[in-house]
């Protein structure tokens, strides 16, 4: 009766692990998500990709400088922008300096997905 006991604790112990196993997503945000610039006029385009098997909610967080004719920092605005990337899925995100009546550079970018 023991070994019976045993037994099934053994296989109640490795069936609980296996479910931990399968719950942990196999691929890393960082691992999925990747992305691509291409600047225009006072306007950057980044074609962001998933390459995984599952929806992601993503920020991307960046900076826009403006400059004068000389090139000297006239302003600075800090944003933010939330997206989703679907599984196995692209979009395109448009970062605007249109505010910037001369020079232009957008900044700092960074992103965060989950």
């Amino acid at each position: 009766m023991k070994a019976i006991a045993r037994l099934a604790l053994a296989l109640a112990i490795s069936v609980l692990a296996t479910d931990a196993v399968a719950a942990e997503p196999t691929d890393t945000a960082d691992a999925c998500v990747g992305f691509q610039n291409e600047p225009g006029d006072k306007l950057l385009t980044i074609h962001a990709s998933n390459s995984c098997e599952r929806r992601l909610s993503c920020t991307l967080e960046y900076t826009v400088l403006c400059e004068d004719v000389a090139g000297k920092q006239t302003s600075r605005a800090a944003k933010r922008l939330p997206f989703q990337l679907g599984k196995k899925a692209n979009q395109d995100l448009s970062l605007s300096a249109a505010a910037c009546s001369q020079g232009w550079r957008i900044d700092d970018l960074s992103w965060t997905c989950s």
